[in-house]
């Protein structure tokens, strides 16, 4: 079983309400692609995995950054909750509210916008996405140095190098930079781009894709149970035991 939800979603289950419906369908979610993504990239390369590989990944990388977007600013995922159970949600229309890649998780950085702090700034340039230079200063990267301190004091595990080569300073540009890479080379499985069998994606391709997606989301969850005001997190030993139990799936 798949435990990468409640990684990213953290004790959704312990509250009541929109909430707990929101994360409960988010975590669903994560859990029953993380679990065809392992079958994909432990089995045996096949047509399916060429066809649904991709779209399985894709799923996994938006689902697990709209669960960490709901978390660090709850108000956002409630108010789409409540908001899809109103009859003015239409489900043949886009909702100019809805949740979005380029805007919720990758900033809508403007140019010539490069200080963090201006006494001219008005709320809309206070820019909220999960990637956002805000966001890494005030979240990220206290987390990440409080994530290696705690993981520093544990034995000692092969499933840990990943996390202690991390780099507070570099950490959310380089996940954005890999995150934006991710989306679009998955993008391109899911529409299904090409046009010519000589760019179709090859079992590397795809499989490497796969596991890129469950690296960076699973890096995220746990260190996001390291940001004091994160919703429903988990404690930082359950945080790292479930992280553990996932990293082992994952060739």
């Amino acid at each position: 079983m798949s435990n990468l939800g409640f990684l990213l979603c953290g004790h959704y289950d312990n509250v009541d309400g929109i909430s707990k419906a929101a994360f409960g369908q988010l975590a669903s979610s994560i859990n029953t692609f993380a679990l065809k993504g392992i079958r994909f990239l432990t089995e045996v390369f096949s047509d399916e995995t060429l066809s649904f590989g991709p779209f399985c990944a894709r799923v996994l990388l938006e689902n697990s950054c709209a669960a960490l977007v709901g978390r660090l600013d709850p108000f956002r995922i409630l108010y789409l909750s409540e908001f899809q159970t109103q009859p003015e949600y239409e489900h043949g229309k886009r909702a100019r509210s809805a949740f979005s890649w380029a805007g919720d998780v990758i900033p809508d950085d403007k140019p010539g916008q490069a200080a963090l702090w201006s006494l001219d700034y008005d709320i809309p340039k206070i820019n909220r996405a999960l990637f956002s230079k805000y966001l890494e200063h005030i979240y990220w990267k206290p987390a990440v140095y409080k994530m290696i301190d705690y993981v520093y004091t544990l034995p000692h595990d092969p499933v840990f190098t990943d996390i202690l080569r991390i780099d507070a300073d570099t950490y959310i540009a380089e996940s954005k930079g890999r995150g934006m890479q991710l989306y679009s080379t998955l993008s391109k499985g899911v529409h299904w781009e090409f046009f010519t069998s000589a760019l179709l994606f090859d079992e590397a391709t795809v499989k490497n894709a796969i596991r890129d997606t469950f690296l960076l989301a699973s890096h995220l969850g746990l260190t996001s149970h390291f940001i004091p005001t994160a919703y429903a997190s988990l404690e930082p030993q359950e945080a790292v035991e479930l992280y553990i139990n996932f990293r082992r799936l994952v060739p």
